[in-house]
């Protein structure tokens, strides 16, 4: 497996430039949050304008930077990106910026010169054209948000027992092992089918304290969608003080340097 698609190196996150929305909700309650990866001039306004109208609110980001840093601040529903910041984003961070995109619901825009007519097409393995409007609600806000993580994960290869309920019965355990792995959630091996938000288990071989670890499925890569290893990304949501130290201790620095406070 090509691990660039899932150790990005997220530098420290800057806090996004003026251009944000001016919306009462993007903070109080809950409202759909679009990021919107384009730089200044007309066609920008004109993009704010069509999205404002879904009902979402707005985060701007003009380089890969800014957009990189506003997905480990916040968490967004979607992504729109203008076709031209993407194709000069990808000429420098091309690994970078397919590992990140892949993670959201994406649309590509670009506003035609002579009409100022949006172009707006869904990228991924559905992918089709329509209105930018359509394309948002359909896509984006039906989908829950999702925040890009910000510590690096290592390609080290746990075994695991992989279970959908807590206490399964014995054929309802799965093995499997990690593709890559960081404090906050691992991506393992599978090719079953999860959706996002499914709440697993899993129980890794190496730990001495094997209590399940509960995790929230974040990304699910089918088996035969694209020419690497299927599997899931999960973030952990519970995990054991021994289980905590016992994973810093399998890894290097300056990951095993994050190890429990009060810990030898």
């Amino acid at each position: 497996m090509n691990s660039k698609a899932h150790d990005i190196a997220v530098p420290t996150a800057r806090p996004v430039p003026a251009g944000r929305a001016a919306n009462p909700n993007r903070d109080g309650d809950g409202a759909p949050r679009i990021l919107l990866i384009v730089q200044q001039g007309a066609a920008r306004d004109r993009y704010r304008r069509e999205i404002l109208e879904t009902g979402a609110c707005i985060d701007t980001a003009a380089s890969i930077e800014e957009f990189q840093g506003a997905l480990t601040q916040s968490a967004y529903n979607g992504i729109v990106i203008d076709i031209p910041t993407k194709i000069q984003a990808m000429n420098r961070h091309k690994a970078l910026v397919h590992s990140i995109l892949e993670r959201f619901p994406v649309i590509q825009v670009n506003q035609e010169k002579g009409s100022g007519r949006v172009r707006a097409l869904l990228h991924g393995r559905n992918s089709r054209q329509g209105e930018l409007q359509a394309l948002i609600r359909e896509a984006c806000l039906s989908r829950p948000p999702r925040r890009l993580r910000a510590r690096q994960r290592h390609a080290i290869h746990f075994n695991l027992l992989l279970m959908r309920e807590r206490h399964p019965e014995a054929d309802g355990i799965e093995r499997s092992v990690t593709i890559n792995i960081s404090p906050d959630g691992c991506f393992l091996y599978t090719t079953g089918r999860f959706r996002e938000g499914l709440r697993v288990w899993i129980r890794i071989l190496e730990f001495r304290d094997q209590t399940p670890i509960a995790c929230e499925v974040i990304h699910h890569r089918p088996w035969g969608d694209t020419m690497t290893i299927p599997g899931i990304g999960v973030c952990f949501q519970s995990m054991t003080d021994a289980q905590a130290y016992a994973l810093t201790g399998h890894c290097p620095p300056p990951f095993n340097a994050e190890r429990t406070a009060g810990q030898p």
